[in-house]
């Protein structure tokens, strides 16, 4: 496995994981605690880093190109939260879905809760965007070990800086 870190100014140090060419993590900026790459570059992690860096400056970026499979498959996501990611990937820039809705798009619709815990077990941040996931009263809800403030963020960025 090897990492590589990029700096996000303000947002903190973001690291990306790779297993060969493959990039199966990103551990988004103030998350990580490694702040020195390790190992040789993989092929594209560094235009990967600056696109997310641009990404948290404002440019609209749905990293719809990127591979998510490689990590799917490391993280060991059931069949159901890979479906999960797949249409979580769809929500365009700047817009939210509820936890049950998005359970419905990947065909259960009883299953908000599993919704919920699947997008906590989340891999990929900002390449997912996981933080466009709201509760279904409105509320935002929180972001893993980042915060509610973190989410609340990214929401405004995307908000503010709308296609």
């Amino acid at each position: 496995m090897t990492t590589f870190s990029y700096d996000a100014g303000r947002w903190g140090i973001g690291l990306l994981r790779y297993d060969g060419d493959s990039l199966i993590e990103h551990i988004e900026p103030g998350e990580a605690h490694i702040a020195a790459s390790r190992g040789a570059a993989p092929v594209g992690a560094a235009e990967l880093a600056e696109r997310l860096v641009g990404y948290l400056n404002g440019e609209v970026d749905d990293f719809l190109d990127i591979d998510c499979e490689p990590a799917i498959e490391w993280a060991g996501l059931t069949p159901f939260e890979s479906e999960l990611v797949r249409q979580l990937r769809m929500v365009p820039w700047g817009e939210t879905v509820s936890y049950a809705e998005l359970a419905l798009l990947a065909g259960r619709p009883r299953a908000a809760r599993a919704a919920g815990t699947a997008c906590g077990r989340g891999v990929l941040s900002l390449v997912v965007p996981y933080h466009r996931v709201i509760r279904s009263d409105g509320l935002i809800g929180e972001y893993g070990s980042l915060g509610h403030e973190r989410k609340l963020a990214l929401l405004e960025l995307e908000a503010t800086h709308a296609r």
